[in-house]
């Protein structure tokens, strides 16, 4: 059995400002949360249930980014269809994803928006 090692490049986000629940902003580059589907906001939203969800997310993680000290961007090396850098993000070590899906803030990313408006 072969382990297969994969190197990723982490970043230091000096300011980052959070977007939504997926987005966060540092200086002049954008960051996409590359393991999850974070709800939208707003006119984006489909229902009222995904807008409430998706303001509890951007609430949630402007609220630890605030008060981390410290935030890393490891970068995937691609870019999403809005030019946003698609990377793994960590807040004081821990993966913000997996977080925001424990939390049940996001759900997992499968390469397409999901529905947060089913019942």
């Amino acid at each position: 059995m072969f382990a297969t090692l994969i190197l990723t490049v982490g970043l230091t986000l000096a300011q980052p400002i959070v977007i939504d629940g997926d987005t966060l902003r540092d200086g002049g580059e954008r960051y996409r949360v590359e393991n999850i589907d974070a709800p939208e906001r707003g006119a984006r939203a489909q229902c009222e249930a995904e807008r409430a969800l998706a303001e509890a997310a951007t609430t949630y993680v402007s609220r630890w980014v605030a008060s981390a000290s410290h935030v890393e961007a490891a970068l995937s090396g691609r870019r999403d269809r809005y030019g946003r850098v698609v990377a793994r993000i960590v807040i004081d070590g821990a993966d913000l994803g997996e977080r925001m899906m424990a939390l049940g803030l996001a759900r997992p990313w499968r390469g397409r928006k999901a529905d947060f408006c089913a019942r």
